[in-house]
């Protein structure tokens, strides 16, 4: 049963026992939990993918942090996660990924009136709307074939082309399959079904544009680079993932200048090799970089486990919460509570 399906299993039972009680004795005083975007009627290319939190859902999970966390400032996170001085106290410290534009509409003015800060962590690929992620046009196909304004004849002639691509028989199947190499099938897929993804650029403006990137970091956040265009590192070779690295943390550099230098790998850091790390180590190319692997115990100095809140079934974040804590305590006891990225 892999880590997922776990913590699926045991979030049921996160009611029985107030898990965030268990911190003094596991550690991970400090956590720093994830989101993509927060909003009430999820558009298309982002309701496919995950379970998006409502206003509402997102306030109430905050509150759950406020209540039994402090909210980190940048001093804690240099203090804390960079230096690694320990700490008696619970600190949390958002992130959020992808650059979406719900993160300057929604999420920052939610976490300034609660006076938190956070990270958001963005893919220069998509900054001001210049491309859509592959993920993104994948849901966007998934939502128009879920709303089944496809005629016959285009679900038809979307099979021969998949079967002839790549052996899928089902669209849907290859949807949720499809990863950064397919997506110049995406686009074929798209034509298909008249989807004009440059339209829903230009209409929808999914991605925030870097004058609103920049209003964010003067209002005290962090910005972060999150590779140049969110391919999976784990099926991209070892020279393309530190280009992807050090250009992502270029274009920061050169367009947003931030205070700290933060990278959060995109999808997972699993299967990334030991020398990347050594090598922006060497380089300093980032203060701190991220995974996504929850409460975990990381070897890699300065780089920090994020969890994942947008967890499928699991709906709000106290459930998630405990959900990480009891999991990695059942981990520790089997001796599989540090992270094994081969």
């Amino acid at each position: 049963m892999n880590s997922k399906r776990v913590k699926h299993f045991l979030s049921p039972f996160t009611g029985l026992m107030p898990a965030e009680k268990l911190r003094p004795f596991l550690g991970h005083r400090f956590i720093f939990p994830f989101w993509h975007a927060v909003s009430d009627t999820p558009p298309p290319h982002l309701s496919q993918l995950y379970s998006i939190p409502t206003t509402s859902g997102f306030e109430h999970d905050l509150d759950f942090f406020l209540t039994n966390y402090n909210p980190a400032a940048i001093e804690d996170v240099c203090r804390l996660a960079i230096q690694g001085e320990k700490t008696g106290e619970n600190y949390f410290f958002p992130t959020f990924d992808d650059g979406l534009a719900e993160c300057y509409s929604v999420i920052a003015p939610i976490l300034k009136k609660k006076g938190i800060q956070a990270a958001f962590f963005i893919n220069p690929s998509f900054v001001d709307n210049q491309s859509l992620f592959h993920r993104h046009k994948a849901s966007l196909i998934l939502h128009f074939l879920s709303s089944q304004r496809s005629k016959p004849a285009e679900i038809k002639e979307a099979e021969q082309l998949l079967k002839q691509e790549k052996g899928y028989k089902s669209p849907f199947r290859f949807l949720h399959d499809s990863v950064f190499t397919d997506h110049l099938l995406l686009d074929r897929l798209a034509a298909v079904f008249r989807i004009d993804f440059n339209q829903y650029l230009a209409r929808q403006q999914p991605y925030m544009t870097l004058g609103q990137i920049r209003e964010l970091q003067d209002d005290g956040f962090l910005i972060g680079a999150h590779g140049m265009d969110h391919r999976e590192f784990f099926l991209t070779s070892e020279d393309e993932i530190v280009n992807q690295i050090s250009s992502g943390m270029e274009y920061l550099n050169q367009n947003i200048n931030p205070p700290l230098k933060l990278f959060a790998f995109p999808f997972t850091d699993f299967k990334v090799p030991d020398s990347v790390f050594e090598k922006a180590s060497q380089s300093k190319t980032w203060d701190l970089s991220f995974g996504t692997a929850g409460i975990k115990d990381e070897m890699m100095q300065n780089h920090i486990q994020r969890i994942p809140m947008e967890s499928g079934r699991i709906r709000n974040g106290k459930q998630v919460i405990r959900t990480e804590y009891i999991s990695y305590l059942i981990k520790s006891l089997l001796g599989k509570n540090k992270v094994r990225r081969q």
